[in-house]
Order: structure tokens, then C-alpha cells, then sequence
């Protein structure tokens, strides 16, 4: 730490930047929340009111990035604030042209890694739990997807203030944000094929000729091409839907009446 930022200014951004979220809109994404979390920083280190009125100006720019991931670019603001106050030749544009560049690649992270990966793995561990009734089940959920989050929150603004914006960059000239977000996209794709085999229960009762002489249950006779052929199907339909502008409600009603319907023929047991 330096002699003017402390670890309480550093916990006074975090408790802030835990709401940024909440104070999003079009214009400019999350530069108020971002703006907000930088108050405590911003007032401490200019002494001078027009300074520290510039230096809030510049952060009410467009900047949009994961939150679980926001104290990387937070704390080498930061870092960098601290030296545009110390260093009357510091060009004091770098600060935003360093946060719209980190935009894109922690987004891609931080999206990759929470959202589509941690979601999915901590809402398949306890979906048995909920689909069975037990109480624990949004519990666990949330121990295991918030606990991870809250410490990425902390440990990324503290490092990202201790190791300013060389770590930024160094990370992005070796590529290790790209081999990060392609082994979260495998792990995460992993975790969805697993619970959509073991979630979702699909079955065709019928049947190729009279079973008990020589004939084929359709059911068996697809799991020994392909367990989870039927389900994997069905997900495959919704998708395609999905990807062809079909909105998430029409989509459910429709599955719900189409496997009524296909249930009341004796398509699908």
C-alpha cells in the first residue's frame, strides 16, 4: 500500500462497488456505480476541489464489465488516480483508455467463468435437492455461487491495486485470458450436458412389432445408439427455437402443452 491509500479506503470501495449493479443504465452502463465506488479514493488523494471534480467527471464515461470481476479495473484506477495526483506530467486519458480496454477480455472471463460455469454447476449440484423438496437446496445454491463471487469481488480489487495495469497487461499479451475462458467454456458445457442428461426425463413407450416375439422397444433400442438421445433431442429443439427469436415463456407453455399432447397420444411416456 502506499502512504495515502490504505486497506480501509480498499474496503470502503468494496462495500460500494457491491451495489454498482444496481445503478445501471443505457447511457453509460455502470460509470455511476463505478463513479460511486471511486468517491472515497477520488476525495482522499486530490487535495485540490477542481482536481478531484475532474477526476469524477472522467469516470461518469460508458464502462461496462462483469461486476464479479470489477475490482481488476477498479483497483488499477486506482493505482492510476494515485499517480495522476502525485505526477503533474501523468496523462490522466490513459485512466479511461486502460478501462474501456479491460472491458472486453475480463468480461469474457468473468462471464464465462460465473455465469455460464459456477451457475451451472452450483444449480445442477442442488437440483436433485429442490426436485426432491429439501429446504437446503436454494441455500447450498447460494453459498456455492456467492461465496466464490464475493471473494473474486475483494481479491481482484486488491491485486488489481497492487499490481496496477502492468498485470493487465502482461496477461493480455500471453494470451492467458483467452486459454482461461476456453478451459471455463469446456467446464461449463460439461456441467450442462451432465444435467441435462441426469434432469430431464424423456421417454417414447413405443414399440417396432410384438416385443415378445423379436420385437424392438423403441426406448432401448435408442439408448444402445445413444443414452439420452430423446433428451438431448429435446434441448437440441429448444435451442434452435431459442437461437430463432422464440421468447423463454411462449417456449415453456408450448413444451408443456406439446407434452401433453404427445403423452395423451402415447408418443412420449
Amino acid at each position: 500500500m502506499s502512504s495515502r491509500i490504505d486497506q480501509k479506503d480498499l474496503k470502503k470501495v468494496y462495500m460500494r462497488y457491491m451495489a454498482s449493479d444496481c445503478m445501471n443504465d443505457y447511457p453509460g452502463q455502470m460509470h455511476s456505480g463505478y463513479t460511486f465506488s471511486l468517491l472515497p479514493i477520488i476525495d482522499k488523494i486530490y487535495d485540490d476541489k477542481e482536481e478531484r471534480i475532474k477526476a469524477k467527471k472522467r469516470h461518469m464515461e460508458y464502462f461496462n464489465v462483469t461486476t464479479y470481476v470489477e475490482g481488476f479495473p477498479l483497483g488499477i484506477s486506482i493505482a492510476m488516480e494515485e499517480e495522476n495526483a502525485a505526477n503533474p506530467d501523468f496523462d490522466a486519458t490513459a485512466i479511461n483508455s486502460v478501462k474501456t480496454a479491460l472491458m472486453g477480455p475480463l468480461s469474457a472471463i468473468g462471464d464465462t467463468l460465473f455465469w455460464a460455469t459456477l451457475r451451472i454447476l452450483a444449480t445442477s449440484l442442488v437440483i436433485g435437492m429442490a426436485a426432491e423438496g429439501n429446504v437446503f437446496a436454494p441455500i447450498l445454491y447460494l453459498v456455492i455461487f456467492n461465496v466464490p463471487n464475493y471473494l473474486s469481488r475483494w481479491y481482484s480489487l486488491k491485486y488489481g491495486y497492487a499490481m496496477g495495469m502492468d498485470f493487465m497487461v502482461q496477461s493480455q499479451k500471453s494470451g492467458i485470458m483467452d486459454k482461461v475462458t476456453y478451459a471455463c467454456s469446456v467446464v461449463g458445457l460439461m456441467a450442462i450436458g451432465a444435467m441435462v442428461f441426469y434432469t430431464i426425463n424423456v421417454s417414447t413407450p413405443l414399440t417396432i412389432g410384438d416385443v415378445e416375439n423379436g420385437g424392438v422397444v423403441l426406448q432401448e433400442a435408442l439408448d444402445s445408439i445413444l443414452p439420452g438421445m430423446l433428451k438431448l433431442g429435446l434441448i437440441g429443439v429448444e435451442y434452435w427455437l431459442l437461437k430463432k427469436g422464440v421468447k423463454v415463456v411462449p417456449l415453456l407453455i408450448g413444451t408443456i402443452l406439446a407434452g401433453i399432447l404427445l403423452f395423451a397420444v402415447g408418443i412420449i411416456g
